[in-house]
């Protein structure tokens, strides 16, 4: 007798065979793999190694803000247009408004409520980890280059965001300098609310 692949199979490999039953072995072998694969919401194990998170964020940073901004309604995209043509800015990513002197403070709520609503959707397209890390240097690049605040998160609770942001090994050096400028800032301050 030949098996499909044409090779000569011998009565004990037949027998051996016919007593083997490949969906029950899957089953039972590999029944946690096979449970990692599909359980999506167990916490404990990270869906992204450090390094693609690294990428990720990079890539956040560099992608147009009237992409991800403009999505959220089409008056959100008008007023961002508008705001970056009235001020003559060349803000054409999330990297270059964090990193303004003077950025307008309207667009980086912007960027916070557009950060907070993909930390939220559990089926945001944008990886938890990069929303969170994009909301807190909203905040901070307000904090930092306006002396402004918009969050009404309580001052402990700002911190420790900013903190838990600052320490991912993923994160670019710029963002983390950013954040560490607001956490003196509200350190410095008491966290006076502007």
């Amino acid at each position: 007798m030949q098996d499909s692949g044409g090779q000569y199979v011998s009565d004990k490999q037949k027998a051996a065979m016919s007593e083997f039953d490949t969906s029950a072995a899957l089953t039972k072998s590999r029944a946690r793999e096979l449970a990692a694969l599909i359980h999506t919401g167990d916490e404990s194990s990270p869906l992204w190694g450090a390094n693609e998170l690294a990428a990720l964020f990079r890539h956040q940073m560099s992608a147009p803000m009237l992409m991800d901004l403009g999505s959220l309604d089409p008056r959100t995209a008008e007023q961002l247009k508008t705001m970056a043509a009235a001020q003559g800015l060349l803000l054409s990513s999330f990297a270059d408004l964090l990193n303004h002197p003077t950025p307008p403070l309207p667009l980086l709520q912007m960027v916070k409520d557009f950060a907070k609503a993909n930390m939220e959707h559990p089926e945001s397209g944008l990886p938890r980890e990069i929303a969170t890390a994009l909301y807190y240097s909203s905040i901070a690049a307000a904090l930092v280059r306006l002396d402004a605040r918009i969050s009404q998160l309580p001052d402990a609770d700002l911190q420790r965001g900013l903190r838990k942001t600052q320490g991912q090994k993923w994160l670019d050096a710029q963002t983390k300098a950013l954040l560490d400028g607001a956490l003196k800032k509200l350190s410095n301050k008491g966290g006076a609310k502007a």
